[in-house]
């Protein structure tokens, strides 16, 4: 079971190609250049393959100053499939933000078997604010067990789950690349020199 922010925390962030990135518009006539946000392209709602009754999301919005907003969400389902109405939703307190920092040609593997080509990366740092885990839902008890603070529900008859309430989490940092090919995001991590996913997410 994966913490909301698991995707930035597990891995440093994100790859991207395509409209990823921009080269500054001289405009026709203006003399004043301007230069399109890169990170524009990776704007939306994207979702993640139900993992065994678990469904995560994220929604990346763009803003004024070029950086991305990152909301991310955890739905927890009585069905293995993800099917029906969410037994729980986990979310946090605040939201991290993806800045821009350049774009390279760089190896990547987008799949464990796959072969290792070269595509175009943008390059992002993503800053992580302190914030709290939230989980929310009819089926959620708040319980203390054992000296430990934890959210519980059920999924089934005879099987329960439960998330540690660790209280405050602080504020982090990493660094990272972002890719996008059609309608599907890709967020890797580096390994032996090559990018790899970590997650891969479809736009909704």
């Amino acid at each position: 079971m994966k913490t909301p922010l698991a995707l930035l925390l597990t891995s440093t962030l994100l790859a991207a190609c395509g409209g990823g990135s921009s080269s500054p518009d001289t405009g026709t006539g203006t003399g004043t250049g301007t230069v399109t946000a890169p990170l524009s392209v990776y704007a939306g709602a994207w979702q993640a393959p139900c993992d065994d009754h678990e469904l995560d999301s994220v929604t990346l919005s763009a803003k004024a100053d070029g950086t991305l907003e990152v909301v991310t969400k955890a739905e927890y389902f009585l069905a293995s499939n993800c099917g029906g109405t969410p037994l729980a939703t986990q979310t946090t307190s605040a939201n991290a933000s993806i800045t821009f920092t350049g774009s390279a040609d760089s190896p990547i593997k987008l799949t464990t078997s796959g072969a290792t080509t070269t595509l175009k990366l943008d390059k992002v740092n993503v800053a992580i604010p302190a914030y709290k885990t939230l989980l929310t839902g009819s089926a959620v008890q708040y319980l203390v067990e054992q000296g430990q603070a934890k959210w519980c529900f059920s999924i089934g008859a005879s099987s329960r789950s439960c998330i540690l309430d660790t209280g405050t989490e602080p504020a982090s940092a990493r660094s990272g690349a972002m890719y996008i090919n059609g309608n599907t995001l890709y967020l890797l991590s580096l390994a032996n020199g090559t990018w790899v996913p970590d997650e891969i997410y479809t736009r909704k």
